[in-house]
């Protein structure tokens, strides 16, 4: 019940410091995640044959510290517990020496392809495995505080290389949308400790987005990303830590 997945940091995934990127840090995790399903028979194979299919709604990740380019490790992920309509996952990513440097957790929703409606989940898999007790941040992913207070603004498209296979905006670019908002400098200077998100309706490709930003304390940032009718498709907040000398 519990995967492991060998994970080696490769050019495409770090940043301008040579650090492994939140985003690209969840689009490992969601690969693990997508095979770890399939293994378990409850995968986008399976679903797609009864019209359903999963997306991810919450995730909570915190680092100690970030994989580098060309270090290795392993990314652990197994499913944690199920309520009516949320299944839990969560997730870690050890060095070479087995330490955890990356922790996780997830809420994941099975809806109707035709209707996007969320489905129970004992009713679409029946026996349903999960490992109870074995949160990893001690936790479930939270629902992040609306917010009417906006400091600044930037414009984001979704595109073609946006999508994935369920044809909407992949989990992990709304997080190098966010990762975007932020001046060059101040990523110079900065990582990412924690960073919880809600997935809260599908952007597609054509739609124009409003990523905003406000900041309730120096290394706290709120955000939202809006369609320009308004319509709120993401929440997240953001810490940070200053990088040491």
């Amino acid at each position: 019940m519990v995967w492991n997945e060998p994970l080696k940091i490769r050019q495409f995934d770090v940043d301008l410091n040579g650090r492994a990127t939140s985003a690209s840090l969840c689009s490992h995790f969601l690969e693990a995640a997508w095979n770890h399903a399939e293994a378990l028979g409850v995968g986008f194979t399976h679903l797609s044959k009864l019209g359903k299919l999963w997306v991810l709604s919450r995730m909570r990740i915190e680092a100690k510290n970030y994989p580098t380019w060309g270090s290795e490790g392993t990314l652990r992920t197994w499913p944690r517990a199920v309520t009516h309509v949320f299944a839990m996952r969560d997730f870690e990513i050890l060095n070479k020496s087995g330490a955890v440097m990356i922790a996780g957790t997830s809420a994941w929703l099975v809806l109707d392809m035709a209707t996007r409606r969320p489905q129970r989940i004992s009713k679409i898999l029946p026996g349903f495995e999960e490992i109870k007790n074995r949160a990893t941040l001690g936790r479930d992913p939270e629902k992040v505080p609306d917010n009417d207070v906006w400091e600044r603004s930037s414009s984001a498209t979704v595109h073609y290389t946006d999508l994935d296979v369920n044809g909407h905006m992949n989990s992990s670019h709304y997080i190098s949308a966010l990762l975007n908002d932020y001046p060059i400098e101040f990523h110079r200077s900065h990582w990412v400790s924690a960073l919880e998100i809600n997935y809260l309706e599908e952007a597609r490709a054509g739609d124009a987005l409003k990523v905003q930003t406000h900041s309730s304390e120096p290394s706290q940032f709120s955000h939202s990303i809006v369609r320009e009718n308004g319509d709120e498709v993401c929440r997240a907040q953001i810490e940070w830590k200053a990088n040491t000398p």
